[in-house]
């Protein structure tokens, strides 16, 4: 007599036959959350490299700034801003007019006059942080 087999203890089951279509599934439901943590670490580092630029860019002017004791040269702070950064986030230039001297040393500075510059930035997300102001300002004594 032939013992018919059930289902769950026939021989194609126990190697996998009917668990075919499992990891598919589980790739379906996962990659939604591995694409959009990848692309919120891309933006995150954008927007880090777009602060370090900034800043970097604000550390420049101010320094400028600080050495032209009585003369304003404005365009030469802006100049030397825009090219310490020139893409941030790898995206549009800076533009001259983002640079803002603050305050800016006299002709004869004293111990405590400082020059401050502050450079703002239009930064376009991919992900969130659309259309986002970034600023960043520097201080530096008059005189160096």
């Amino acid at each position: 007599m032939i013992v018919p087999q059930l289902p769950q203890t026939s021989p194609r089951r126990l190697r996998g036959y009917l668990d075919r279509g499992a990891v598919a599934v589980e790739m379906a439901l996962v990659s939604p959350l591995l694409v959009l943590m990848i692309v919120g670490i891309i933006d995150f580092s954008r927007v880090f490299n777009a602060e370090l630029q900034l800043s970097q860019a604000a550390r420049e002017g101010v320094r400028l700034a600080s050495l032209q004791l009585g003369t304003l040269n404005l365009s030469a702070i802006q100049n030397r801003a825009v090219l310490a950064a020139q893409h941030p986030a790898f995206g549009a230039a800076l533009p001259a007019g983002n640079v803002t001297v603050l305050t800016s040393c006299t002709a004869t500075p004293l111990p405590t006059d400082l020059a401050k510059v502050r450079v703002t930035y239009t930064y376009q997300g991919i992900f969130y942080m659309k259309n986002s102001t970034l600023t960043q300002e520097a201080v530096m004594r008059c005189g160096g």
